[in-house]
């Protein structure tokens, strides 16, 4: 009879909060601001800032990646974003949000890895770009979760409409996940 009389009133509070949620929500409108939080799509990149050859281009990738990730994991930590060049080819490197497993933090980096890619394709005078994940695995120190090296002609092959997680293996020079 107890345990009857708890889970009725779990689920009267349940359903009070949900139906006051509900009222509260037809009261607010929807901003601009609203509307972007609940859809990653709606991220808003300026080409014309990722495009500025006056601004170095180590800056604007790490812009981009920033406007798109924010400059701190899941957790609370700090994204540790760098972007390094040698040469032709820039290094991106990142801290992966705070994963369970191995299998989520790379399913992370992957889908992430699309998302950036699509961007990065749209910025003219980019032509190599590594981009590697770091995550800790259940230890202090952090390590690789996924590493992914794009040439010019890797760009090429991006059909931004289309390119899935699925893609990064076959398209990137280089591929590795831990």
């Amino acid at each position: 009879m107890k345990k009857k009389l708890i889970f009725s009133a779990a689920l009267v509070l349940s359903l009070g909060l949900a139906a006051c949620e509900e009222d509260k929500a037809k009261e607010e409108p929807k901003t601009e601001e609203t509307q972007q939080s609940v859809s990653a799509e709606a991220i808003d990149i300026d080409m014309t800032i990722a495009n500025d050859k006056s601004i170095p281009l180590e800056k604007r990738i790490a812009k981009i990646a920033t406007d798109l990730f924010g400059t701190t994991t899941i957790d609370g930590s700090d994204r540790n974003i760098t972007v390094e060049s040698m040469g032709h080819i820039y290094y991106l490197k990142m801290m992966n949000d705070d994963a369970a497993t191995k299998k989520n933090a790379l399913d992370y980096a992957q889908r992430n890895t699309v998302e950036l890619l699509k961007v990065l394709k749209d910025v003219e005078d980019l032509s190599n770009i590594q981009i590697n994940w770091q995550a800790y695995f259940n230890n202090t120190n952090p390590g690789s979760a996924m590493t992914v090296l794009f040439k010019e002609k890797d760009f090429d092959k991006i059909d931004k409409a289309n390119f899935k997680t699925s893609d990064l293996k076959e398209m990137a020079t280089y591929y590795h996940a831990t």
